[in-house]
């Protein structure tokens, strides 16, 4: 019985070189479509953060606005008290010394909404900002938001030492009556929360004590010349947050979600 082989003819090189490419393509492909949805992916998750912090930033923006105006408004307070007691006026217009005292013992704290900050930061996010000016000035604005707030506490701390001293000079019944006859001024009123009214017949001083009075302003003047120093910083970040807000929404603005 005759048996047939079956003849097997051998590979020619160009039928290797073909084959090699062809999986050599492949690979490549698929390498390639894996890097463009992974950098879609990361340009979407760019965007997602930068969103954040454009909305950080317009909160920022107003609540900066209303802080430099309260630190005016103070200060404005703060001259009146000097001419008050450099006049020698408190035993004639006791009225309006409670009124200035009590509104400057009032303290407002500027408010960082920094939400898409940290979330950036503690995500690993910034090493997926593409943009170098951009990735910059987030830097520099963290920075300087932390110096800005450090010396915004410190001077708080000093309103408490105003608010002991007040203590021993102001009657409170007459103290106590203010604050129960105190107003919320319409959000229209930048720069305010509340307002002290004059009382109409306040109570005597617990002291005349011009020491203390002294005292008592000295404390109040440090605070507010500090507060200059703070507004200073405030103003120079609001135009941080303009700056970098609108570089933001150069690059960025057409592909956020506004909610």
């Amino acid at each position: 019985m005759e048996v047939h082989h079956h003849s097997h003819h051998p590979k020619k090189w160009k039928e290797y070189i073909t084959e090699f490419l062809m999986l050599f393509l492949a690979v490549t492909l698929g390498f390639f479509a894996e890097n463009v949805r992974e950098h879609q992916i990361e340009r979407h998750r760019e965007i997602r953060y930068l969103q954040n912090i454009h909305q950080d930033l317009i909160k920022n923006i107003s609540n900066l606005d209303t802080t430099i105006s309260y630190i005016d408004k103070r200060q404005l307070l703060a001259d009146s008290l000097f001419d008050h007691i450099k006049n020698d006026k408190i035993s004639t217009d006791l009225s309006s010394y409670y009124y200035f005292i009590k509104n400057l013992s009032f303290r407002r704290m500027f408010v960082n909404s920094e939400d898409g900050f940290i979330q950036l930061k503690t995500s690993g996010g910034l090493r997926l900002i593409e943009n170098n000016e951009i990735l910059s000035k987030i830097q520099d604005y963290t920075n300087n938001m932390i110096t800005a707030l450090e010396l915004q506490s410190a001077n708080e701390l000093a309103g408490q030492k105003f608010q002991d001293i007040n203590a021993q000079i102001l009657n409170v019944v007459t103290s106590v009556e203010m604050n129960e006859a105190q107003y919320v001024p319409s959000k229209n009123a930048n720069g305010s929360t509340r307002r002290f009214l004059k009382p109409v017949n306040p109570l005597p001083l617990l002291t005349s004590d011009k020491k203390i009075i002294n005292e008592q302003y000295n404390i109040i003047f440090n605070i507010i010349n500090r507060n200059k120093y703070i507004k200073t910083r405030f103003v120079n970040l609001k135009k941080e947050s303009i700056e970098l807000d609108e570089l933001i929404m150069k690059e960025f603005g057409k592909d956020f979600n506004e909610k």
